[in-house]
């Protein structure tokens, strides 16, 4: 499922093959966007789970939920069936990007898409340069004293970029109870929280599948066979550390599932 590491890379990897293009053709949603076509691509960025691409005088965004994909193609003559089945489709001299079952595809303008709701109230995201934990901590002071650990994680107007996989591995790693209440962590708890997640997210950067169990930036392909994860998707599984069966339980709304460890956590 799309995180935000997911979305760094699709940015970094269009900033490469889009940018600098014009748009052959361009569909949002079964809409041919014929204005957009002559374009040029002057940007792509990611804001959390969010994906911006700035297309002439459009800010296009992308939210891919939990089942959005997202393929790069070769440069090539876009099939309008094919435009219009996709969530979003754009087509340049250089490549060709297609999104599937993105649950969001805005075409904003440019020049108000800062005004965006529902980009606005983003909290600090965990992979920008000038992430501060201090500030998603002050956020979190913000959120109800009761406000349980686990969904705290997901709200991205606390801090954007952490799914439901970096929330249980994070709370493992910090031998925090997902159902505990942010009021029983202190300022400095937190802000290792966050900062833990932040390593995490930077060091799933690169083209290999998400793990947690070792640092991924020192190089070198996992050994076959090595566990990748600690607790996500492992209920009934025994502990890594300790072997007590790992559990499972949804929380937050809509409902997620969490993955912990009642012993070490």
């Amino acid at each position: 499922m799309p995180e935000g590491d997911n979305i760094h890379r699709h940015a970094t990897e269009l900033q490469s093959r889009l940018v600098g293009g014009t748009v052959s053709a361009f569909w949002a949603r079964g809409v041919a966007y014929r204005r957009l076509v002559g374009e040029q691509v002057k940007q792509v960025e990611a804001q959390g789970k969010h994906l911006l691409i700035d297309i002439g005088p459009a800010r296009v965004h992308v939210h891919l939920g939990m089942q959005g994909r997202l393929r790069v193609g070769p440069p090539g003559p876009l099939a309008p069936a094919t435009g219009a089945r996709a969530s979003l489709a754009i087509a340049t001299d250089g490549a060709t990007a297609l999104w599937w079952q993105a649950p969001k595809v805005e075409v904003l303008r440019a020049a108000f898409a800062h005004a965006h709701p529902g980009l606005a109230s983003l909290g600090p995201d965990l992979l920008a340069p000038t992430f501060d934990p201090a500030a998603a901590v002050a956020r979190a002071r913000q959120r109800p004293p009761a406000t349980p650990l686990g969904p705290l994680l997901l709200d991205q107007r606390v801090a954007s970029g952490i799914g439901n996989v970096y929330k249980s591995e994070v709370l493992f790693l910090e031998k925090l109870d997902p159902f505990a209440p942010v009021s029983s962590v202190d300022d400095a708890g937190l802000s290792q929280l966050y900062a833990r997640a932040q390593q995490l997210m930077k060091q799933n950067l690169g083209p290999w599948s998400r793990t947690t169990t070792r640092d991924m930036t020192r190089g070198g392909p996992a050994p076959r066979g090595e566990a990748r994860l600690h607790v996500y998707r492992r209920a009934g599984h025994p502990c890594r550390a300790c072997g007590t069966p790992i559990r499972v339980a949804y929380q937050g709304d809509p409902p997620r599932s969490t993955y912990w460890c009642p012993t070490c956590q």
